[in-house]
């Protein structure tokens, strides 16, 4: 016997939203707090010259984590929409092409933003007493691009498949 699909629009409506933002919700509360916990360990246990450091580019790395979080928000939706007709070899091509576009996405983002760093900063006006651990920080946090993008690359797949379980509940 097969298991009739209701839409999300039907039913109850407020029980499969929540479901629905539940898991948005969640990965970006965590995120935050990622952002959150690095400020308190800095300023604790580094002073407030490095926490000015990690604060002077806390909004472009917000910014980045933000674009590529829309990237794979748009890749999960091409994704799911192949799960819901169950077509395997586009799932399978969807994936490859996603996962391709973050190892490729966070080796140039590496790449650029190691070598970019002391501009990019100087263009955001930092000030000079800062510049140099700021440079440090974002260095260091530009040579973790490949985790983060590819990180965010399989949160937007797997809420994918997700969403398309939690409509079939």
């Amino acid at each position: 016997m097969e298991k009739v699909i209701e839409p999300m629009t039907s039913g109850s409506i407020g029980k499969r939203m929540m479901f629905f933002a539940l898991p948005l919700l969640l990965g970006n509360l965590f995120q935050q707090l990622y952002n959150t916990v690095d400020s308190l360990i800095v300023g604790n246990f580094l002073g407030s010259s490095a926490l000015a450091a990690v604060s002077s580019s806390g909004s472009l790395i917000f910014m980045l984590i933000g674009f590529l979080s829309g990237i794979s928000a748009g890749a999960g939706v091409v994704i799911s929409q192949y799960f819901r007709a169950e077509d395997v070899p586009n799932i399978q091509r969807a994936v490859h092409t996603a996962v391709a576009f973050g190892i490729a996405a966070g080796l140039l983002m590496t790449i650029v933003g190691i070598l970019l760093s002391p501009q990019i900063l100087a263009w955001m006006g930092t000030p000079e007493s800062v510049m140099p651990e700021s440079i440090s920080y974002l260095q260091i946090y530009f040579s973790g691009s490949l985790g983060f993008v590819l990180y965010n690359v399989f949160v937007g797949i797997l809420q994918a498949a997700l969403m398309i379980w939690i409509i079939r509940v």
